[in-house]
């Protein structure tokens, strides 16, 4: 595979030659492929922000090396020309949302559209889909200095995907959210390249990101210390939601397995994840028992096993087989009518939350549900629905509980 950004003995060196010469980046070397999540990492001033503006385009004072994206060398483009290339190849997401504070969100998040002569339909059309994409429609008519830094920060992501480019950089994108806002940006990036195949490459200084990368590149004074592919990594609801991994039971219905690792908070390495998935395909399909599936997690790794502790192994175990014969349950409950079975869903979905719910809301979660089971909606869209507030059709459910909700039926249907 080519790489789409290929950047050879780059450095960057201001004031050259002066008493005030510093050297912000020195002989990078560094290939990025198309769908890697980059995660440039390193202290504050190590010139990864740097790395990052030059792969933009917006810093031009590249003294030494090449540089080349989507097969064009950067350091040879020049005015209209570069400008054109950065609008149709990158979307950049900042630290300080960069929002034009005079105007709505709508009109902030097709400004580039604007610039690059789209016509009025088509922005439009883009807009809309992007407010519903981001869940912030309610507020496209809102100014931005009445926004929370989460909201914010959703706009400037929307606004990077509007030309719908291949390349999305994001430099430090978490540092003005409070700690929930920013899981919820990082789960946004992670959604974008598993789901949209978009290669990201981010810049942040805080190491709790790092598991969300595909790979890490390191920084410190202005050179590439370290380069990590990571075996596993971070993956957010939708995005697993998005992966269709299943076996199937011999009653004529499948469990999905990643969807299942995920739901058990289970955290495996790869090698692990293998035995895991083949245990638990065999116990789903019934050709293994809770005991022997307990014998595999508690085994070591050099004896076949995942090498959990007894009490983890003994409550997996147990829950893999309550989620089994609920499972059947539910699939055999289609004897009795598919109106039966939405109702049983719905009972087992709703099981353990504490919320009220309006009639109104029961009756939409119910056809949303219907509309699950008869394929005619995907998972991600049932839980767009439950997220989506009543005023628009939706249920009307916070995000994280349509996220948890849309989760828990993903295992089954």
């Amino acid at each position: 595979m080519e790489p789409i950004i290929s950047i050879k003995n780059l450095s960057v060196v201001y004031d050259k030659g002066t008493q005030a010469e510093i050297v912000a980046l020195s002989d990078i070397s560094l290939d990025i492929f198309p769908g890697e999540f980059v995660i440039v990492f390193g202290p504050s001033g190590c010139g990864k922000s740097t790395l990052l503006y030059a792969i933009s385009g917006a810093e031009r004072r590249m003294t030494d090396g090449e540089l080349w994206i989507k097969g064009k060398n950067l350091r040879t483009l020049k005015g209209e020309e570069m400008i054109d290339f950065h609008r149709k190849s990158v979307g950049m997401v900042f630290q300080a949302y960069n929002l034009i504070p005079t105007v709505n969100v709508f009109d902030n998040i097709i400004l580039p559209l604007v610039f690059r002569g789209v016509s009025k339909k088509e922005r439009m059309e883009k807009g809309k889909e992007l407010i519903e994409k981001f869940k912030i429609g309610h507020l496209a008519k809102t100014r931005p200095a009445l926004l929370s830094g989460g909201q914010q920060q959703r706009v400037g992501i929307a606004r990077a995907l509007v030309n719908d480019t291949e390349i999305i950089l994001a430099d430090e994108p978490t540092g003005n959210l409070d700690s929930q806002s920013a899981f919820v940006a990082m789960d946004m990036f992670t959604d974008l390249n598993l789901i949209n195949k978009k290669t990201i490459i981010l810049v942040t200084h805080e190491s709790q990101y790092l598991p969300y990368a595909s790979r890490i590149v390191y920084m410190k004074d202005g050179k590439i210390v370290g380069d990590v592919k990571q075996q596993s990594r971070k993956v957010s609801h939708v995005a697993s939601l998005a992966n269709n991994n299943g076996a199937e039971n011999k009653d004529g219905f499948s469990l999905n397995i990643e969807r299942l690792v995920n739901y058990l908070e289970i955290s495996l390495a790869p090698e692990e994840k293998v035995i895991f998935e083949k245990e638990v395909k065999k116990f789903i399909a019934r050709e293994t028992t809770k005991e022997k599936l307990f014998e595999v997690l508690d085994a070591s790794f050099k004896d076949g096993g995942i090498g959990l502790y007894k009490q983890a192994a003994g409550r997996l175990a147990q829950e893999l087989s309550n989620i089994l014969e609920l499972s059947t349950t539910i699939h055999k409950s289609a004897d009795r009518g598919i109106k039966n079975k939405t109702e049983y869903v719905f009972n087992w979905l709703f099981a353990d939350y504490d919320g009220n719910i309006s009639d109104q809301q029961k009756e939409r979660i119910k056809a949303f549900i219907h509309d699950r089971i008869k394929g005619i909606s995907s998972l991600k869209e049932f839980q767009e629905k439950l997220d989506k507030p009543t005023s628009e059709d939706g249920a009307g459910l916070n995000d994280r509980t349509a996220r948890n909700i849309a989760q828990k039926i993903g295992l089954i249907f």
